[in-house]
């Protein structure tokens, strides 16, 4: 089954069954579940397999979700998605699926928590319907987008690699080398419709911007700008690979013990590698201990790494990890989740046994501050969240800006010396000592408040007072919302 019948008839046929053949997508009489949105991209996805299916023998069903964020708009795109399956006589699951907005669930972004949700639906369905493949209709410009994202968020070669081909041997993207311009003119070239999802010209989205402002100005430079990035994507992805096999076997020489909790590095051997094998080795290890983390940031990594080869100590939080450096070892440690009387899996807490330094290395994060009792959380929200609760201020919330915030963020007690720029004093330093002064707040007790710390400079007086370096206001984009919880009652203190 070669794709290459009469059939295919448009060149774009041709050139992503060409795709499918050369990655290995998709295999002749496979169940592939099409994922359609009912966007233009999605649209000629199911079009396109649904020309290649005689010829691959495929067996296609399309699964559509309906998250009914946008009302009506929502129940109009379920409706076309049923229409298109009726026409082309596939199989369609039309699921309703409910967002958290409250940006409390497993990831402040309204969108993230959509696409966490979808995933789990589309397994869900696999298993139902025993799928082999889950086809999206993501393109190069999607590629592009993601690539320039985390560019700008400060991604290491994994994160600029952008979107792989193939995702757990289950999802594939078959348009991923393809331009969305390529895409529109297919659609057009065969009279397919399609929908316009109208939150994608909101700019209060981070992606938006992207494609909508930053995109179209490298594309007058160079045309072809999103497809040269997702061939960039796709070199990086191939170094990543081996780079990180390179890792894994360097991983277990660095190993000194371990147990299904905690695994215990050598630091002189782990320093000893070369920079970049020393980011993957100790990111591998998080994750091996501690595999629902999250891959730590890069410069959170360096960060770590910096202070292994200085011989300095510190604790770090990386997720449901904690990091400690001890002497000639690095002591990596499993974190459980605590369950509250609700049934809820709370965010791991990490207790450090001295008021030495914490350094938050991912979020969300919780540090329970020994000389307090009190519990302080760190998490990203949307920026539709961030700007409601500017409207609320609170003693126990700080509204962070999150791009001008240095990572990894640090906890620590005051010191002599401090210093901070307060909101509302129209820019002017202030010391801590006077600070505290003037709220009357006792020498026992100021050294018990926690700061939080972006670099060398104070974000939060826990409790007390934000420094306008960082604090967010209503141009902010991405809100950080730390937030003190189980404090110690007494006057003057949280």
């Amino acid at each position: 089954m070669t794709g290459s019948q009469s059939d295919l008839h448009h060149p774009l046929h041709k050139q992503v069954a060409r795709a499918i053949r050369a990655r290995r997508l998709l295999q002749p009489g496979q169940k592939v579940l099409v994922a359609v949105s009912g966007g233009p991209d999605s649209v000629a996805l199911l079009s396109i397999l649904h020309q290649l299916a005689p010829a691959w023998n495929f067996s296609l069903t399309v699964v559509h979700c309906n998250y009914g964020l946008r009302g009506a708009e929502s129940d109009g795109d379920a409706s076309f998605v049923a229409a298109l399956c009726r026409r082309l006589e596939l199989p369609c699951h039309i699921r309703r699926l409910t967002v958290d907005r409250s940006g409390t669930g497993e990831s402040s972004s309204l969108q993230a928590r959509a696409r966490e949700s979808r995933y789990r639906l589309f397994r869900d369905v696999v298993a139902e319907l025993g799928a082999d493949r889950v086809a999206l209709g993501h393109t190069a410009d999607d590629q592009a987008e993601t690539v320039l994202l985390r560019m700008l968020r400060g991604a290491g070669l994994r994160g600029l690699a952008g979107m792989p081909h193939i995702r757990e041997s289950l999802f594939v993207r078959p348009l991923l080398s393809r331009s969305r311009q390529e895409i529109l003119v297919y659609l057009q070239a065969v009279g397919l419709s399609y929908r316009t999802d109208s939150s994608n010209a909101k700019s209060i989205y981070l992606r938006n911007r992207v494609r909508h402002e930053l995109l179209p100005v490298m594309q007058s430079l160079a045309p072809a700008a999103a497809r040269i990035l997702a061939r960039q994507a796709d070199l990086l992805r191939d170094d990543d690979r081996l780079l990180d096999a390179l890792a894994a076997h360097r991983l277990e020489r660095t190993i000194r013990s371990r147990d299904s909790a905690t695994i215990v590095l050598d630091r002189t051997v782990l320093l000893k590698q070369p920079p970049a094998l020393q980011r993957r080795i100790l990111r591998q290890a998080i994750q091996a201990v501690a595999p629902s983390t999250g891959a730590p940031r890069s410069d959170v990594l360096l960060s770590m790494l910096a202070s292994l080869a200085s011989h300095s100590g510190g604790i770090w939080n990386a997720g449901a990890a904690t990091v400690a450096c001890e002497l000639d070892q690095v002591r990596l440690t499993a974190v459980s989740p605590v369950p509250p009387a609700g049934g809820t899996v709370l965010q791991p807490i990490h207790t450090a046994p001295v008021p030495d330094v914490v350094t938050i290395a991912a979020l969300p994060s919780a540090v329970s501050w020994p000389l307090t009792g009190a519990v302080i959380r760190l998490r990203a929200v949307t920026r539709e969240r961030g700007l409601v609760l500017l409207e609320k201020p609170s003693s126990s919330v700080a509204l962070l800006d999150a791009d001008r915030l240095s990572w990894p963020l640090t906890i620590r007690p005051w010191c002599h010396g401090d210093w901070f720029f307060p909101t509302g004093m129209a820019g002017r330093r202030k010391k801590l000592q006077d600070y505290f002064t003037d709220a009357k707040l006792g020498r026992s007790m100021r050294e018990r408040i926690p700061l939080v710390l972006s670099g060398e400079g104070i974000a939060w007086i826990v409790g007390q007072r934000v420094d306008a370096r960082f604090a967010a206001t209503g141009s902010t984009i991405r809100f950080v919302l730390a937030r003190v919880t189980q404090p110690l009652r007494r006057k003057g203190v949280f």
